[in-house]
């Protein structure tokens, strides 16, 4: 909804409302003499000293002429001297008519969609004439007033509304969202709704195809340019076909974008996915990822601090996803068998030492030329971008990235407010990572309370 004015002769108009070009609005001379006659009440008292410019407002509203010298002070003697002459008893016709064109001037400049929830503005804009009777000569097309597809009071309102209107038809025609039509002939709105979802799906169509010729272009380019070595670290644009049917005006611009941490094979990936946003942790070692959420979970629980334990030995630790042409020599010396390494602390910078397994470390195989493809458990928190609500529960997922480029991948996770088992693909556009937006702890059950209870403030 837009929040600009329209202005004229000294006076603007916006959401029904007509002000002075200072804002202030008209009071009823009835009750200006009842608050300032014979004398100045505690609510006059307030309206002359919160409201600027309060009785010049006054004379201009009701187009009182006066003389600069006789106003003295705030005005106060003028306006009463004004009252008892019956200035005030009557707005001028002009400026009454004045209003009544910046009204429809405001309302003219607004979408179907950003009148769709005001039925009162839609009549008036539409059907009927300016003492609020049916005008069919007004608009003698239909028009079309768009919801969410589960929307059920904000459309019911429209549809009572045209209800009232004597002569005026509505139907609905149903697609990826909801549209009401209105007008006066029968057969021309009822054809319009039954229309409505074949013109929904070409108009979905060339969105998503639209959608992703830019996204394929993305991908081309960064396969160009793309580093020799690699790595699972950059940004990725998403495809998810239960997002982009069910919710498409939230699937334009998915992404995900993975980052180190401090742990030797464990990344983070910061995800906006529309519907849903969040954190996701990942690592080719699901107990790598089950030690880490346990951390996490008696972090959240004790508040207390990590315990200090282990040594900064991992320095000189390289990316064991690193892959490349070249690694045809490597004969594995730069990696550790992730299964030994020392974790840090979540939260911390200081390392607690993961629990290790009896018997001999086992032996580290040679690497064999590029990885065929790599494997990534995943937990994820996340927050419905509509409701606010925060999902602290790890929920888990896994991604395989298709080749040693690290360049697409698919996954499959759970996903709170979309589903079980959801399925997605991406495609690297970058080989840097975003700034990180969210951290794992931004959805925690501490952040879920401190959301939980900002909603009911």
């Amino acid at each position: 909804m837009p929040y600009n004015y329209v202005t004229h002769d000294g006076f603007k108009c916006s959401f029904g409302r007509f002000y002075t070009k200072n804002g202030v609005e008209r009071v009823d001379g009835a009750r200006l003499k009842s608050i300032f006659l014979p004398r100045l009440t505690p609510e006059a008292n307030k309206l002359l000293r919160n409201v600027h410019d309060f009785v010049r407002g006054q004379l201009q509203h009701y187009g009182v002429q006066y003389n600069e010298k006789d106003f003295s002070g705030n005005g106060t003697l003028l306006l009463k001297k004004m009252l008892q002459a019956g200035r005030f008893d009557k707005v001028p016709d002009h400026i009454e008519e004045l209003r009544s064109q910046m009204h429809t001037e405001w309302l003219e400049s607004l979408s179907e969609k950003e009148l769709s929830g005001h039925p009162e503005w839609i009549m008036e804009r539409y059907f009927l004439d300016t003492s609020g009777s049916p005008d069919p000569s007004k608009t003698t097309e239909v028009v079309g007033f768009p919801y969410h597809s589960t929307s059920s009071y904000s459309s019911g309102q429209l549809r009572e509304a045209a209800s009232r209107v004597t002569g005026l038809h509505h139907a609905t025609g149903w697609g990826s969202t909801q549209t009401i039509y209105l007008g006066w002939d029968r057969d021309a709105v009822e054809k319009a709704a039954q229309e409505h979802a074949i013109k929904d799906r070409q108009a979905q169509q060339a969105s998503a195809d639209s959608r992703e010729e830019v996204r394929a272009l993305k991908h081309e380019s960064y396969l160009a340019r793309a580093p020799k070595r690699t790595s699972p670290v950059g940004q990725y644009i998403i495809g998810c076909e239960d997002i982009e049917s069910d919710w498409p005006e939230l699937a334009e611009n998915m992404k995900l974008s993975i980052r180190t941490t401090p742990t030797p094979g464990l990344y983070q990936a910061d995800f906006n996915f529309g519907v849903i946003e969040g954190a996701m942790m990942m690592s080719g070692d699901e107990r790598t990822l089950e030690t880490f959420c346990a951390r996490s979970e008696y972090n959240d629980d004790s508040n207390s601090e990590d315990e200090d334990s282990g040594d900064d030995d991992d320095d000189d630790e390289v990316d064991e996803f690193e892959a490349s042409e070249d690694d045809e020599d490597n004969d594995g010396e730069d990696g550790q068998d992730e299964c030994f390494d020392e974790m840090p602390a979540v939260g911390s910078k200081r390392k607690g030492l993961v629990k290790q397994p009896r018997g001999r470390p086992a032996k580290k195989a040679k690497a064999a030329g590029p990885i065929k493809f790599k494997k990534l458990f995943l937990r994820l928190r996340s927050k419905d971008t509509g409701t606010g609500e925060i999902h602290s529960t790890p929920q888990k997922g896994y991604i395989k990235f298709d080749g040693p480029r690290f360049a697409t991948f698919t996954g499959e996770a759970s996903m709170a407010c979309i589903g079980e088992g959801v399925f997605f693909t991406a495609r690297k556009v970058a080989a840097t990572p975003r700034p990180s937006w969210d951290s794992w702890d931004d959805y925690s059950e501490a952040a879920y309370e401190r959301a939980r209870i900002g909603r009911w403030r």
